[in-house]
């Protein structure tokens, strides 16, 4: 039901208002109301500046007095530069960012004024009205079906560029219904002069093509670009002689200092076509990630499962700035996947590790992935696994995500031995929550006693282990009913460990006091209520590195005597 229905005493009193606006206002006339096919109060008036007549309506939204009324032309043209558009919406000093309850239409018709009034000063000279905010990045482009994103460092360096020179560029190019974007890749030869730090997408093509920094008048190409097809030999020779093939296929940039345009050069039925691509700088990002990242990208994470806590471990981590992964599964992604994994629809039928690696290199640039398809602990050949296990050990950070205990003793054993840090995490069926540990070399127990350790504390509590084993995160309460755990609980507990994970990779003193904590999402098992967390205190135990029984040399000596008499003798 529309407003001025429930609340006939407000409606009376815009009404009034816009009369006794009226009354004292000569700017102000035939002012009339009537009611939309919808039942929105609208109201008719004209405003008077300079022997000009302005022809507009108001709108009540059904949400006033809570939301703003719109203010438009009644004939459709464009009245201001502050408008969307021929027939727009007039963008006045009172709007949705800081509107107030109070604010009454006779004031949005005064905005109105002001704004037309101020534009048409007397006199030959036009005026400017400043505008009250900026429009955003998204709404600038939101009928924009071509883009060309450039990043902000890349501008000024094409704005150095020598004049009315062709410096070769390379973008990459993809479509995406409804929407085909590019960006740079490199500027110069080979990126001699500039090249992106940023990944390029996967399904995206390469294009050549060239930069052009001309003092020359090329506004007119950003609307109307099949122009430039046919003014390009004689208005811009020095770029013509380097487009070789004729019609040309790639990219040119125009322009110079921090105005440019994209322009899309394409063979069509063998004559050459041009697009217009919006040209959007990206903002800055700088400060979004703390400065002791920067070490990231050298580092190894190994990670051990990558299902719905893996691979959102491993997306975590990409995004915070690791680089090097080795990913060991040998699963295979199914449409029921979806429900918790960070892959999506186009990766069913493949590999988990496969996918994963091509979703990591869409996050971060020049990544180095190995893929492991090996179900670690399982029915593996015994040199298939040790292969793994010698992997492993070139890294700087285990996680295991399996949730199983055959691959956790695995990498456990190639923790200790090789003095490895190790994270671990399990998630408990029907969204009750989970625990993340780790175990780092000579501060904690080694990882097979250190989940004794959390299994002896959850005993101390007269609670038995409610960790889930099974890839499925099924399990079954006293009652029976089938316990499965979703995305938002699974997200949940990858979080805490990736933040685990980010502390060992980023920090000598970590800012984790204990080493294991038991995470609660819901009011059962030792929890009081979601979000209690329980921290578990682990104690040093066992010993990090090889085993040693003390051997002399005379023993090892004797031994391999033993073993090998030919090469003893």
């Amino acid at each position: 039901m529309s407003w001025w229905l429930t609340n006939a005493s407000r409606a009376r009193s815009e009404q009034v208002a816009l009369a006794q606006l009226q009354e004292r206002a000569g700017w102000l006339s035939a002012v009339g109301w009537r009611v939309g096919d919808d039942l929105q109060l609208i109201v008719d008036f004209d405003i008077q500046h300079n022997g000009e007549t302005f022809s507009l309506y108001m709108v009540y939204p059904s949400t006033f007095p809570d939301t703003p009324p719109m203010v438009l032309s009644r004939d459709g043209k464009r009245l201001t530069w502050h408008q969307y558009g021929a027939g727009g919406e007039l963008c006045l000093e009172f709007r949705p960012d800081n509107w107030d309850p109070s604010i009454t239409g006779a004031m949005m018709a005064e905005s109105a004024y002001l704004l037309l009034s101020g534009e048409r000063p007397e006199g030959d000279e036009g005026g400017v009205v400043p505008s009250a905010h900026k429009a955003s990045i998204g709404r600038d482009a939101r009928n924009e079906h071509m883009r060309f994103v450039l990043d902000p460092g890349v501008i000024e360096v094409l704005a150095v560029l020598p004049v009315d020179t062709a410096v070769p560029i390379i973008a990459w190019d993809r479509f995406e219904k409804p929407t085909w974007v590019a960006s740079l890749v490199s500027v110069g030869d080979e990126g001699s002069i500039w090249s992106n730090s940023g990944p390029k997408p996967s399904r995206s093509s390469i294009a050549k093509g060239f930069a052009f920094r001309t003092t020359r008048e090329i506004a007119g190409f950003g609307a109307n670009p099949g122009r430039f097809a046919e003014l390009l030999p004689a208005e811009f020779p020095e770029l013509a002689e380097q487009l070789l093939d004729s019609p040309f296929d790639g990219f040119v940039l125009l322009g110079d200092a921090d105005r440019w345009i994209a322009l899309n050069l394409y063979p069509q039925e063998g004559k050459q076509t041009v697009f217009g691509y919006k040209m959007i700088v990206a903002p800055g990002t700088s400060g979004r990630l703390p400065t002791n990242h920067a070490g990231l990208a050298e580092k190894r994470v190994a990670i051990v499962g990558c299902g719905s806590v893996g691979s959102k471990i491993a997306a975590t981590l990409a995004r915070s700035g690791v680089r090097k992964f080795t990913l060991v599964d040998d699963d295979i992604f199914f449409s029921a996947n979806l429900v918790r994994n960070d892959l999506d629809a186009r990766a069913i039928g493949q590999h988990k590790v496969d996918s994963l690696a091509a979703r990591l290199k869409d996050i971060v640039a020049n990544a180095e992935i190995s893929m492991r398809r090996v179900a670690i602990g399982q029915q593996e050949s015994a040199g298939t696994t040790e292969s793994v296990m010698e992997e492993l050990a070139q890294a700087d950070l285990l996680i295991d995500a399996t949730a199983d205990p055959r691959a956790f003793n695995l990498m456990a054993a190639v923790a200790r031995r090789h003095r490895k840090p190790m994270i671990w995490c399990e998630v408990f069926a029907g969204g009750i929550g989970g625990i993340v540990a780790r175990a780092r070399p000579e501060l904690d127990p080694i990882p097979t006693i250190a989940r004794g350790q959390i299994r002896a504390w959850c005993d101390a509590h007269g609670v038995p282990w409610a960790a889930t084993t099974q890839v499925e995160y099924g399990a079954q309460r006293e009652q029976g009913s089938t316990l499965v755990a979703d995305d938002a609980d699974a997200s949940v507990i990858a979080g805490h460990a990736s933040r685990l994970a980010l502390d060992i990779l980023t920090r000598e003193q970590s800012i984790f006091p204990f080493s294991a904590y038991a995470i609660g999402l819901a009011g059962e098992w030792i929890f009081r209520a979601a979000f209690d967390t329980w921290p578990i205190d682990l104690l040093p135990e066992g010993k990090w590195g090889e085993g040693q029984d003390g051997a002399s040399k005379e023993d090892l000596k004797e031994l391999l005597a033993s073993l090998f008499p030919e090469v003893a003798a």
